[in-house]
């Protein structure tokens, strides 16, 4: 291998300088072993070995290499992350990735980040020839020299080398910029001597110790020459030392200038009553001053210096739109982070804080690092505010119009009733010219308003239309009063009423007193009115009629007089309990001068009549209604009847089928009966189902006292338990009806039912269960009820509300009333059925609403009947 020919046809020494190669592999040993076959295979290679990432990057920090040679599994990382930390840190030194991976994905990385070859181990005795060829092959002197060249001149840094007597070998564009100096002027020159206020110095003796000791170093140093601060990163390397320098005097001066301000802002802090906090953002840490913990009642000594013992103490209805705003000031939409929150005393007071702050210093990665601000005690200004403001909001929601004028009519201050009444807002009316004003002095003799102004006159009153944007033709009694205020005309003070409505009422209430009186003397219906004491007052031409009294006769009667069910004591108490046109009905039964009564439906009403109570009785005779009522439940008693005779008819035929079909199944023709069979049972528990469903709408029994969870478990062991049941004609039966579902009870209340009712609506949702293939059934308590859960495939959502509606089913062989039946049980009791989802995804039956007995009551109980309405 030759060296690079210059253009005199001379040969450049240094070609033929020793290649040294950094060798990296993941396990102990393959290093040493990789570098010491690569120095045999290749003349002029020297390699040193390394076993990791971290000492791969140490060592090129600490000296030059002209290769680099990675396997790819590596301690915590791998050789493609590795490759990305050389280049970003050493520029283009070559790379070799070397490594048993030889995927596609892992040629690819590496590729991309940048590789200059990617070579596999191969088990063949010539595999380190090869890598001894392509580190020779890359590593050339101009290559190697461009690259170093190209990653210097590329970095921010400035960098500068220097020989073994301490002369400038080598310094990039940046070094060249900061020195201020023609390159040329530097090179070969001693650093002693170009800047000679470093001699005898702490770096002078750093920067030799590092070059005795071989390890890197870490520096600031001032020149005076170029009046700059300089950070100096040291690394010695062969008959030499690498420097690179940064620039820091803007930082430097950045620093000195806080402290200046932090010296100028103490001395302002020490002449006011604020307290003063300094917050390390990145590690929590905050300082606070003495006055800071003596607005809060503390000695600085017993406050830890955390941010917590700010936060513990901001009220928590306060502590978000304050951390809102440190927030938006970190991210840089504000200047100053401020805020106003409450804050907790010693002594367990709540005092306001105003919170003022600024970061003052920022990270390399534009975080925030520090934030100093201050607390100013604001306890007294809030409650000026708040006294403020409930003056304002009481003249806000005055129903009134309140305003103040200047001399000239123009508006100075109004409340938001004047605002609305002008459509707009009230910062937007100062300065306009008042309408109503304008129509003082356009509808008065001579200037009413002026003469307020002037003092000729205190105040002013009377009542005028005006058109007003929200408002066309407005009529409004006002009052100006002059305001004077030290001594001095302060404007004058508006108060105004809208009485449009109250006058317009008056005059409609006049125009229609007599259309009211012919309405009550020509309604159908009987209408009396009657004062609180039941005395009747007034009674209108149809109820003198329909009782047969003189109309003289019947007023000065009581209400009872007429109405036979009333109680005077029950009666009076309701009335009084009436609001001001609040109306009930009832109904009751009438009786007749004659003697004869009949029913009648009345609905009373409380009114005022001109500041006294009266009560409008407005009543009907309804005897039409309660006969036909009568014939509706004799017709579904007879419906009833018929459901009954139905059911009864079909299941005699039903039980001879059956017993024909047993006698063909010993025949031995099964195969077409069984389907028979399955087709009576399902018509058999059609009409069980529907004579139920024809009943739900009956009166439910005796309310007693009724231990859910004994009952369920009891009903669960009797009827879903395995048992072989006897055929239709009383044989012994083949078949063995097994029901797999597991009633689990959570239930431990009781609950007022009929017990009968509650057995039956548990076994519907527990079939329901069976059917659609659950395992288990749970039923628990609620709050205000109980539940009935399963475990099996759940209901849609969309279909819930279906789900009780008569004949709904996606079972097979369910009939589509049982769910039904469940509703109209629950519904006979007062109950809410709610259709939900339940833990274990299946279906969740909720029922609220549901009656509990007393505690400690008898639990036989006695019976509380209750009437439910059928469908």
């Amino acid at each position: 291998m030759t060296g690079r020919n210059d253009t005199d046809g001379s040969v450049d020494a240094r070609d033929a300088s020793p290649v040294r190669v950094l060798i990296v592999d993941d396990e102990a040993g393959h290093a040493e072993q990789a570098a010491s076959t690569l120095e045999r295979r290749g003349d002029r290679i020297d390699a040193t070995p390394v076993d990791g990432p971290t000492a791969a990057l140490d060592a090129l920090s600490a000296s030059s290499f002209d290769c680099v040679v990675s396997s790819y599994d590596l301690p915590g990382s791998d050789g493609v992350e590795l490759l990305e930390t050389v280049r970003d840190r050493h520029g283009d030194v070559p790379f070799v990735l070397f490594t048993g991976e030889g995927s596609e994905a892992v040629a690819s990385a590496a590729i991309s980040a940048g590789v200059d070859e990617y070579l596999r181990k191969d088990a063949v005795s010539d595999q380190h020839d090869r890598l001894a060829g392509v580190v020779d092959g890359l590593v050339s002197e101009s290559r190697s020299e461009s690259r170093v060249t190209e990653h210097l001149e590329r970095i921010s840094d400035a960098f500068c080398e220097l020989d073994d007597e301490w002369r400038v070998r080598y310094l990039n564009e940046q070094a060249v910029k900061i020195i201020d100096l023609d390159a040329d002027e530097l090179v070969g020159e001693r650093i002693w001597d170009l800047f000679p206020e470093t001699v005898d110095t702490d770096g002078e003796a750093t920067l030799r110790e590092a070059v005795e000791t071989g390890e890197p170093v870490r520096f600031e140093q001032h020149l005076d020459r170029l009046d700059a601060d300089l950070v100096v990163n040291a690394y010695p390397i062969d008959e030499g030392v690498s420097l690179y320098l940064q620039d820091v005097t803007e930082r430097r001066e950045r620093e000195r200038e806080l402290r200046e301000l932090s010296e100028r802002l103490q001395l302002a802090v020490e002449g006011a009553d604020v307290g003063v906090w300094d917050w390390n953002v990145q590690t929590d840490e905050v300082r606070f001053d003495e006055r800071w913990a003596g607005m809060l009642g503390h000695d600085a000594e017993e406050l830890a210096f955390d941010l917590s013992t700010w936060e513990d103490r901001v009220h928590p209805d306060d502590i978000a739109d304050a951390w809102s705003a440190i927030e938006a000031h970190f991210a840089g939409e504000t200047d100053l982070y401020q805020s106003d929150f409450r804050m907790r005393s010693k002594s367990g007071d709540w005092k306001w804080i105003r919170d003022r702050g600024r970061v003052v210093e920022w990270t390399d990665d534009g975080e925030p690092r520090r934030a100093v601000g201050i607390h100013i005690d604001v306890t007294e200004e809030k409650a000026r505010e708040r006294e403020l403001e409930r003056y304002r909001r009481m003249v806000d929601e005055l129903p009134n119009s309140v305003c103040v004028y200047d001399a000239d009519g123009r508006f100075e201050l109004v409340n938001e009733h004047v605002a609305d009444l002008y459509e707009s807002d009230a910062d937007a009316l100062v300065g306009r010219e008042s309408r109503l004003v304008e129509r003082i002095r356009a509808t008065s003799d001579g200037d009413p308003f002026g003469a307020l102004v002037a003092g000729d006159r205190d105040s002013l009153s009377g009542s005028l239309e005006m058109d007003l944007p929200a408002k066309p033709e407005t009529i409004a009694d006002y009052t100006l009063t002059r305001l004077v205020i030290d001594g001095e005309f302060d404007g004058v003070l508006s108060i105004s009423r809208d009485v449009t409505d109250e006058r317009r009422r008056r005059r409609r209430l006049e125009r229609t007193s007599a259309r009211l009186e012919a309405l009550f003397e020509g309604s159908p219906d009987m209408v009396d009115i009657h004062d609180v004491d039941g005395e009747i007052v007034d009674v209108n031409r149809a109820m003198v009629a329909e009782l047969g009294y003189d109309r003289d006769e019947m007023e000065g009667m009581d209400v009872w007089d007429v109405d036979t069910d009333l109680d005077p004591d029950e009666a009076i108490p309701l009335w009084e309990s009436l609001e001001v046109n609040e109306t009930f009905r009832l109904e009751t039964t009438f009786s007749r001068a004659d003697g004869s009564t009949f029913p009648a439906e009345v609905h009373v009403r409380r009114v005022d009549v001109q500041g006294e109570d009266r009560f409008l009785a407005s009543s009907r005779d309804i005897s039409d209604r309660k006969a036909y009522e009568r014939r509706i439940e004799r017709e579904n008693e007879r419906l009833d009847e018929f459901a009954s005779i139905v059911s009864h008819d079909l299941r005699n035929p039903l039980n001879v089928l059956s017993g024909y079909l047993r006698l063909a199944r010993e025949t031995g023709t099964d195969s077409y009966f069984d389907r028979c069979e399955r087709a009576l049972d399902e018509m058999e528990r059609l009409i069980e189902d529907v004579l139920t469903l024809a009943k739900q709408g009956e009166a439910v029994g005796s309310f007693e006292r009724v231990h859910l969870g004994e009952l369920a478990a009891r009903y669960g062991d009797e009827t879903f338990g395995s048992a072989d049941r006897e055929d239709a004609f009383g044989g012994d039966g083949d078949e063995e009806e097994t029901v797999s579902v597991e009633i689990d009870v959570e239930a431990d209340g009781e609950i007022l039912a009929d017990p009968g009712r509650v057995r039956q609506l548990l076994g519907n949702l527990f079939r329901n269960a069976d059917e659609h293939g659950g395992e288990r059934v749970v039923v628990g308590d609620r709050p205000d009820g109980f539940y009935v859960a399963d475990d099996g495939p759940g209901i849609d959502p969309d279909e819930r509300d279906k789900v009780l509606e008569s004949g709904y089913t996606t079972s097979e062989t369910g009939t589509g009333f049982g769910l039904s039946i469940v509703q109209r049980i629950a519904e006979a009791h007062g109950w809410d059925v709610t259709v939900t989802e339940g833990e274990r995804g299946g279906a969740r039956f909720e029922f609220a609403e549901v009656d509990r007995p007393e505690p400690g009551g008898d639990r036989s109980g006695a019976t509380e009947d209750r009437v439910e309405s059928g469908d």
